[in-house]
């Protein structure tokens, strides 16, 4: 199996439109990096706003009895709800967490939180203070009633919007407060932004319950991506299938190259799917950070394979011709590539490095950096290259029959319809990134964008289209096909 490759030396000049993407891109990654102006000295789940603190002259703060030194404060110009980042107006923070254990209470004194309004109330009917012990499981396993102001710091600015509230079930009374502020129930571990305490009326007698947050629902947007992106998966396994049954297609290298690439895609949209179905809480950190490191190698690889399908189009119509051994070691090389990307993002993710610069889903900018600019540059890199391409097929003399051995017209068709789908895989990823950084300028902090899976169906749609229908080797299988199916049936009824 041989290829063409033109050896010569082209100047790389970059579409415009590309170039303004490209350093518009650049420009929204560093200023917001830019903003980590300084190392945050601690979890933000560790702090307590102390801004209404004494402040000392070495530059530490006196809070609640505390002496916080300046090591350990910081100002913090965003707060953290439900685990997703917001900008908020900028104020002072300590790690009061790191030197005396916090508990959270949905709500301050004298109120509780109503579960029918989901909102703080005062109680009408009682009227009381806020309960000053709690019971408290020590490490040793003894169980004692503790002041909750001499053992805890209380925070009321935690919690979350969803809470957990089941009165009906006996299970739900049942918990575990320890020394160092983490909640146990049902099993489950739960930090001091996981949870928080108010008063509940249980057995007509007022008690400090925690409910704990409800982070992961199932709502229309999870179940619009997921249904859409499923589909995508079944368009994208038939036309893989297709291919691999189609002898001319698995032997061309465009056909090996969709096949690599459509597989690699699949697979990375199948662990997407199964990240936004599976509840959170049922997957150990471990499996979750494996699971998306694993699609994120398996997505950036369809990517660079589509370098390499644009990269043998040029080759082709370029007229020089290159061993199939030189384009198995690209394919080598690629998965190298998609394997180091995945270690770098995963090192750089375990590192000291600032916040900010780390990759993230949703709250973070760093998913510019790691994902998204990778997905830019081997975008633009295969559309330079098919640019290349079309102006090499119209420098080509008329009456060319074969290129490389291959018939013209056919790869010529070839071509043009896989350019439709990479304009297609562009415009889909390039919405992608426009609609991350948009709704993180407006705080729109959605989980799920369904119209992501919305775009994928019609990416699949577009490929079974103009990869697989428009394939002639494909609609030439088919014409066998029917016919050996007409002539069995004639065998058949005769």
């Amino acid at each position: 199996m041989k290829i063409c490759i033109n050896m010569k030396l082209l100047p790389i000049d970059l579409p415009a439109p590309f170039a303004f993407v490209l350093f518009a891109l650049c420009i929204a990654v560093f200023s917001a990096a830019a903003a980590a102006d300084h190392k945050e000295p601690c979890n933000y789940s560790d702090t307590v706003n102390i801004t209404d603190g004494l402040r000392l002259k070495d530059g530490s703060y006196s809070f609640e009895g505390l002496l916080i030194p300046l090591n350990l404060t910081a100002a913090y110009s965003y707060k953290v709800v439900d685990g997703i980042q917001y900008s908020a107006p900028k104020h002072m923070r300590g790690c009061v967490c790191h030197l005396k254990s916090c508990i959270t209470f949905c709500c301050p004194p004298k109120l509780h939180y109503n579960e029918s309004l989901q909102n703080c109330s005062a109680n009408e009917e009682h009227s009381y203070s806020r309960q000053m012990h709690i019971e408290v499981k020590f490490y040793t396993g003894i169980e004692d009633k503790v002041n909750i102001n001499d053992k805890f710091i209380v925070r009321y600015e935690f919690g979350c919007k969803n809470k957990y509230v089941d009165l009906k079930n006996d299970r739900f009374w049942e918990w575990d407060l320890f020394e160092n502020g983490t909640l146990q129930r049902e099993g489950k571990l739960y930090s001091t932004d996981e949870y928080c305490f108010t008063p509940l009326q249980y057995k007509k007698a007022w008690a400090l319950m925690p409910l704990t947050c409800q982070r992961y629902q199932r709502g229309f947007r999870v179940w619009i991506y997921a249904i859409c992106t499923s589909a995508a998966i079944l368009i994208n396994t038939g036309m893989i299938l297709i291919f691999i049954a189609v002898k001319d297609i698995r032997n061309s290298n465009y056909g090996e190259g969709l096949i690599f690439h459509l597989f690699s895609l699949t697979v990375a949209l199948a662990l997407l799917v199964y990240l936004y179905l599976k509840n959170p809480l049922n997957l150990t950190e471990t499996a979750c950070r494996n699971i998306g490191f694993l699609a994120y190698f398996f997505l950036m690889l369809s990517f660079l394979i589509l370098n390499i399908i644009s990269g043998s189009f040029w080759a082709t119509f370029s007229q020089t011709t290159v061993h199939s051994w030189l384009l198995k070691l690209f394919y080598g090389l690629t998965i190298a590539l998609a394997f180091i990307l995945k270690y770098l993002v995963k090192t750089i993710q375990d590192s000291q490095m600032a916040r900010h610069l780390k990759p993230g889903i949703v709250r973070l900018w760093g998913i510019l950096l790691y994902v998204y600019l990778p997905i830019f540059l081997t975008t633009a890199l295969s559309l330079f290259c098919s640019v290349k391409t079309y102006c090499n097929i119209h420098d080509l003399p008329n009456g060319v029959q074969t290129v490389c051995g291959k018939d013209f017209k056919i790869t010529k068709y070839h071509f043009y319809s896989y350019c439709v789908y990479l304009l297609a895989v562009a415009s889909v990823w390039m919405r992608e990134m426009f609609a991350y950084i948009f709704a993180r300028q407006r705080e729109q902090y959605f989980v799920i964008d369904f119209w992501s899976g919305i775009c994928m169906l019609i990416l699949s749609i577009i490929g079974f289209l103009f990869l697989l229908c428009a394939n002639r080797f494909a609609q030439q299988w088919w014409t066998v096909y029917n016919l050996i199916v007409n002539v069995r049936n004639k065998k058949t009824f005769s």
